[in-house]
């Protein structure tokens, strides 16, 4: 009999330890608020694609449209976090949802008018993508302030599982408001949804803390800072590169899933939807196993994990034609896909998660803005220029040969990197980093 209740003390304790940042009651509420919000980026995302292509029908603006709602992003990214290290994060956060909110019923009323042009969603697209590289920075440093270092790695992974959970709901439900409202109907329904957001946010209320007053000027030297710490930080400065060439060999694979299910798995439509909701469920699956293992000291060995574990599955994505008959049942090929996907997304998540967390941890207080500037414009640029890469390369090869090619790489960069030890702690020296860093003013 005494079994039962050892079964329910371990769940409870595993239960706890996954969830443990909603605790605080300050991200209880951020959670709840963002989990609303989110749903409808992700409904907005879906909605503006499909009135892009129903307007033009061209893949081309497709890709020019996302291109321009990039860019902005990438070239501010180092003066965002700047700033994030200089003001109140959340008032920073308050006031962009502000702003993107406002975007989202502008947009709304311009294809509710019939006005609108695709420029104007382009240029629309842009501000937002400036309102988000603004705000992710402090956001961050917000997790800090709002649940401390100890339970840091676990707001990040339950903040990454979010915005994977709500990427598999948002698109789902965008087909049914397109199909029942229409477009301007989706845009509206993201606008309000930042309401949830910003009331979440305004209820919350901070301790204050002690923190380092900048200098009075905004100097160009403050905005690179954090270039200037990674000099100083092998450790960090290879975690990032090691970033980069993930987004750009390895995630690089999101743009051909299209192409995948067409000519590899051979399915239609409705194959492709359960794809990107397989993908989006590993991702999910990932943020939660690496909430449930945030007290672990050795996060570089579960990054470099995450690494590999992608890097199997794509290639075991990248052999399908191989394994799977194309005579035999559609279903067989489609579900040995989606337990790829599934993989891949899973992998992804924990590899980028636990290198986010690394970053967070390792860096001082007044330089974790800047960081995570220079962590959006690594992550927001790698990844098109993945797609980029890879989309012209499996013109040539095709589109499972380039999968298996970026999976060989991943696995070997993985391996070299995981036995050279560069990740390790030792490699970390943060006092040479910062030891000519203008000094802040107290």
């Amino acid at each position: 009999m005494a079994q039962p209740r050892i079964s329910s003390s371990v769940l409870g304790s595993v239960r706890r330890r996954t969830f443990a940042a909603l605790g605080h009651p300050g991200f209880r509420r951020y959670y709840l608020g963002q989990g609303v919000s989110l749903v409808g980026t992700w409904l907005q995302s879906a909605a503006v694609r499909w009135l892009i292509f129903d307007q033009t029908r061209s893949e081309f603006l497709l890709g020019v449209v996302e291109v321009a709602a990039l860019m902005p992003g990438l070239l501010v990214g180092l003066v965002a976090g700047a700033i994030a290290d200089r003001v109140a994060p959340l008032r920073m956060i308050v006031l962009m949802e502000c702003g993107q909110m406002v975007l989202a019923f502008l947009l709304a009323v311009l294809v509710g008018l019939d006005v609108v042009q695709i420029w104007q969603m382009a240029a629309i697209l842009a501000l937002t993508r400036i309102c988000v590289t603004f705000e992710l920075p402090s956001r961050q440093v917000f997790f800090y302030e709002l649940v401390g270092p100890e339970v840091l790695p676990n707001a990040i992974a339950l903040n990454s599982g979010l915005f994977n959970a709500t990427r598999v709901l948002g698109p789902a439900l965008a087909g049914v408001c397109l199909t029942t409202m229409g477009a301007t109907g989706c845009f509206t329904l993201n606008g309000v949804s930042y309401l949830a957001a910003i009331a979440a946010l305004l209820s919350i209320r901070l301790e204050r803390r002690t923190r380092s007053q900048p200098h009075a000027n905004f100097t160009f030297a403050e905005v690179l800072g954090g270039l200037h710490y990674l000099r100083g930080d092998r450790r960090m400065l290879a975690l990032c590169l090691l970033v980069t060439f993930f987004g750009v060999v390895g995630m690089g694979y999101e743009a051909m899933v299209p192409a995948y299910t067409r000519r590899v798995v051979r399915a239609d439509v409705e194959g492709y939807s359960i794809l990107l909701a397989c993908s989006g469920i590993g991702a999910t699956l990932g943020a939660v196993v690496v909430a449930s293992l945030s007290r672990q000291r050795r996060r570089e060995r579960w990054s470099i994990l995450g690494l590999i574990v992608f890097a199997g599955f794509l290639f075991a994505a990248a052999l399908l034609p191989q394994w799977a008959d194309p005579s035999g049942p559609a279903w067989v090929r489609l579900g040995i896909a989606a337990a790829c996907l599934l993989g891949l997304g899973f992998g992804a998540v924990v590899f980028y998660a636990s290198a986010m967390t690394l970053i967070q941890l390792a860096v001082p207080d007044h330089l974790r803005g800047r960081l995570m500037g220079i962590w959006m414009i690594v992550y927001s640029g790698s990844v098109p220029l993945g797609a980029l890469w890879t989309g012209r390369a499996a013109l040539a090869w095709g589109v499972a040969a380039v999968m298996a090619f970026s999976a060989v790489l991943c696995a070997v960069v993985g391996l070299v990197v995981l036995a050279s030890g560069v990740l390790s702690p030792r490699y970390r020296d943060p006092a040479a980093a910062i030891s000519d860093l203008p000094a802040p003013h107290r």
